[in-house]
């Protein structure tokens, strides 16, 4: 691994309390005295605890630290967590079935460019309609009750009540063009993406850890059933939205039942690929179980056919390839390298806040008109960020795609 020459953050490198625990090599930038002061919080409960900064680590617009990789000791009491309120913020992505590989440009794609306002407005309608639908979204009274009897415990998977899909970040169609394993074809290929997570069910469960964070240890937390039916049943939300926007706009998809759904109604398609923005997993810590926990990325030894990252609305999703894998057919790649760095990727830009803006040194910066007219500034990710992702174990050899919006809707933040 290349030995990246980073100058170091005075703040971080002085005798500060648990200075000691802050890994800040792989950050793109020095930290600024707010994202200092936000570190040494998330440690200060633990002397077991370290973190390491992404190199998308920024102060967001809700005043808190992201772009992260924090770990602690299982038995550590779950206070000691920075949990956000986004747990299982993911990006799920859905490849749509061409049995025609001879297309220059998927059709389905040309309907769409030939008529990029209607189907928008299409798009915009159905946000409206799921908006409107007095429908609750899933929250824990959802949870299935266990079903005990003689000492046995058995769980009903079938949620309690029904629940409306949510859509709390991006969705929206892509295309991209690929090449065959040989290089020697390209193929058109058209994309339905959905970002976020369950807005409500993922504050239920902040409020959760806030109230039992000092009764619980981690590794307790990582077993409760709140946490563990909600990583679930946010892929299933992801995978139902992409059921029906797959049906409103005719792009072949297959489909089977939800069967945990109690109207047996709903229907959803199976992701190509699924990344997470937010997560929390075990950890192994030399001969102690730990906890680990990202904030703006993802764990590399949990992905395979490739990490999704999230760019700004027009730029779209970039997906990083991992190593060709010909036996599993991970058309994207299979697991990442291990590397002595942290064994997590980011996977999302940075969206900078006018009250914490963009370092004055920072080039890469490009600046993006929203709907309101306002203007947003991003992060465009240049040479330096690569270098940091090829310490993180991503080959740029293995390549990178441009997942490009033919339509889309951002929720406004």
């Amino acid at each position: 691994m290349s030995k990246r020459a980073m100058p170091s953050d005075p703040d971080l490198a002085s005798g500060a309390p648990w200075a000691a625990n802050i890994n800040s090599r792989h950050g793109l930038n020095l930290c600024s005295a707010a994202e200092t002061d936000s570190c040494m919080s998330v440690l200060r409960n633990s002397p077991h605890s370290t973190l390491t900064l992404l190199p998308n680590h920024h102060i967001g617009s809700d005043a808190q630290l992201h772009g992260f990789h924090f770990s602690c000791h299982a038995q550590d009491p779950a206070s000691v967590l920075p949990m956000g309120k986004d747990m299982f913020n993911m990006i799920s992505m859905y490849e749509c079935v061409d049995d025609n590989e001879s297309h220059v440009m998927h059709p389905h794609a040309l309907d769409i460019l030939n008529n990029i306002a209607g189907h928008q407005a299409t798009l915009d309608e159905y946000i409206r309609q799921l908006d409107a639908n007095p429908m609750q979204p899933a929250r824990f009274d959802c949870i299935p009750p266990q079903l005990g009897g003689d000492g046995a415990v058995a769980f009903d998977s079938v949620d309690t009540r029904e629940w409306k899909e949510e859509i709390s970040d991006k969705v929206g169609i892509y295309h991209t063009f690929t090449r065959s394993c040989s290089k020697d074809t390209r193929r058109h290929k058209v994309f339905i993406v959905v970002s976020g997570c369950l807005s409500e069910a993922a504050e239920e469960l902040h409020n959760l850890w806030q109230d039992a964070g000092n009764e619980l240890t981690c590794d307790e937390f990582l077993r409760c059933e709140e946490l563990n039916w909600m990583r679930c049943t946010t892929q299933r939300n992801h995978n139902r939205v992409a059921s029906r926007i797959s049906r409103l706009f005719g792009l072949r998809m297959h489909h089977v039942l939800d069967s945990d759904d109690p109207s047996h109604q709903s229907q959803f398609v199976l992701p190509t690929t699924s990344t997470y923005k937010t997560d929390i997993r075990r950890a192994e810590i030399g001969m102690a179980t730990g906890t680990r926990y990202v904030d703006g990325g993802c764990f590399t030894d949990m992905c395979v056919n490739g990490i999704l990252f999230e760019m700004y609305g027009t730029e779209g999703f970039w997906i990083f390839q991992g190593p060709r894998d010909f036996a599993d057919n991970y058309t994207y790649g299979s697991m990442f390298a291990n590397t002595d760095a942290v064994t997590c990727m980011p996977t999302t830009t940075i969206s900078y806040h006018k009250l914490f803006p963009p370092p004055e040194t920072h080039s890469t910066v490009r600046i993006c008109c929203q709907d309101s007219g306002q203007s947003r500034h991003y992060l465009f990710p240049d040479e330096r960020f690569f270098n940091i992702l090829r310490e993180l174990g991503f080959n740029r050899n293995d390549g990178t795609l441009n997942l490009m919006p033919l339509v889309h809707y951002e929720r406004r933040k």
